[in-house]
């Protein structure tokens, strides 16, 4: 079963954006990450991880360029090989299998995740 697992906010400066998305979206980081911000010791490109009960995660990443360019939102969602194979059906492209999680883009070449099993917001 598929669903929307997580959203990555791809930026320039966590410090600056986690605390933008943290007020928008009425979610919090996780507390090692808010002792990072308030210390400002985030490690180089080292992401912001915000939560909530009954919410997808929403990841603040830090990226030096945009892959693709342009692409400034993601989204990951929860599933496996069978829904990589029917996004490819409905014009999805198969980008590179990582670790944990399998890049797809959109027809359109917006890319996002295909993350195994887990329920939406775990």
């Amino acid at each position: 079963m598929s669903g929307l697992h997580s959203i990555v906010v791809f930026c320039h400066d966590p410090y600056v954006m986690a605390p933008f998305w943290s007020a928008a979206l009425g979610l919090q980081p996780v507390e090692e990450d808010a002792d990072k911000l308030a210390s400002r010791s985030l490690g180089h490109l080292e992401s912001v991880l915000l939560h909530g009960e009954g919410h997808p995660q929403v990841w603040v990443t830090p990226v030096e360029a945009l892959d693709p360019p342009g692409n400034r939102l993601h989204v990951d969602v929860s599933g496996g090989p069978d829904l990589v194979r029917q996004l490819g059906q409905l014009g999805g492209r198969h980008v590179r299998d990582e670790q944990r999680w399998t890049v797809v883009s959109d027809p359109e070449g917006n890319q996002l995740c295909v993350v195994p099993g887990g329920s939406p917001g775990a």
